[in-house]
């Protein structure tokens, strides 16, 4: 599947793309295979695709799978369109994307899972390194410690010492004034 940077301009502008949300209570109850049908029957169908499934909790957990030219999630139609504006048609990759405030810093995980006719060709093998990446950030998130604070001590007074280096000066040079020398001629 391809497409030019105007045409997913057009069909980000239009909201074109429809975004399909499940809903799990916990990561043990996660269930990749609705997400992989819907993106497998929309990619399939030459569509544009966004499916998430979104894991509830004091701060859920977004597992992401979407299409797109570029690496950044679809909700940023501005920037994306100023990236590809005007550009050929180009193949239209699957990435995965984890949002969570323990998965980075800015919470936004994002990683290219294969271009779309690889997903098509062999759904298998990408389904597999989707199914590994999002274990692996779930796994991130659940043994996330907190930056431990640094101690609030008491700065020590800190002694300043001047070195005192004795330069060695070079020595300076004597100049002494020639005797400006007499010129004479002899008359020939």
């Amino acid at each position: 599947m391809e497409r030019t940077g105007n045409e997913l301009i057009a069909t980000l502008k239009a909201e074109e793309i429809e975004h399909k949300v499940w809903t799990a209570a916990d990561q043990s109850t996660v269930q990749l295979d609705p997400l992989f049908d819907y993106v497998e029957e929309q990619l399939q169908a030459n569509q544009m695709v966004s499916g998430e499934i979104m894991i509830s909790g004091t701060e859920p957990i977004h597992l992401t799978l979407e299409s797109n030219l570029i690496n950044l999630p679809l909700r940023y139609v501005n920037q994306i369109s100023k990236i590809v504006i005007d550009d050929p048609a180009k193949e239209v990759n699957v990435y995965m994307i984890v949002e969570h405030p323990h998965v980075t810093r800015s919470g936004l995980r994002i990683e290219l899972a294969a271009s779309v006719q690889s997903y098509l060709d062999d759904p298998n093998s990408v389904k597999g390194k989707i199914a590994q990446f999002f274990d692996q950030e779930l796994e991130r998130i659940n043994n996330y410690q907190e930056p431990k604070p640094e101690p609030e001590s008491e700065p020590e007074a800190v002694k300043v010492t001047k070195a005192v280096q004795k330069v060695a000066k070079p020595k300076a040079k004597k100049t002494t004034k020639k005797a400006a020398v007499k010129k004479t001629t002899k008359g020939v």
